[in-house]
């Protein structure tokens, strides 16, 4: 299951990495977060982090994703402000509508690998160096809730 998840998260997802991001949502019952994990010390070509989609309410939440996809990390490079694709391009999701339900103080948590590369590479998302900004989104039909951004580098 794990190592379906790195393949199906390898990166953006081609069917929705277009237009802009979506922005916060206060009055969502769901709240989405991302942040760093700890990597090899001295690798500074590797960084880890977790997404988290969290009920936030005192019900069920049930939500309803358009793909296989239903959190995926985002990239923007830091000079430009520009969207990054990883090389090799986005993630591949399943065509099929898939559904999570998030009783009360319920979470679901995904890992992404992001390494400084030319060539991409199974389990991980490869981006050139640089200086980025990571967000986490979720692909719900409806809530299309995004986590703040936070900075990282790659050397």
């Amino acid at each position: 299951m794990r190592r379906v998840a790195w393949v199906l998260l390898a990166g953006l997802s081609l069917a929705g990495c277009g237009g802009s991001p979506a922005s916060p949502s206060a009055d969502a019952p769901v709240r989405v977060s991302i942040m760093p994990l700890p990597t090899f010390a001295g690798n500074p070509n590797t960084a880890a982090f977790t997404a988290t989609v969290a009920n936030v309410t005192a019900g069920t939440v049930d939500l309803t994703f358009p793909s296989s996809c239903q959190l995926l990390p985002y990239f923007v490079d830091r000079r430009t402000g520009q969207t990054v694709i990883p090389l090799g391009g986005g993630a591949a999701c399943a065509a099929v509508i898939t559904h999570l339900a998030l009783v009360p103080s319920l979470s679901v948590s995904q890992v992404f690998m992001v390494k400084a590369g030319t060539a991409p590479e199974p389990n991980a998302i490869v981006l050139p160096p640089g200086d980025y900004g990571i967000y986490a989104r979720l692909e719900d039909q409806q809530y299309r809730v995004q986590s703040p951004q936070i900075v990282f580098t790659l050397k």
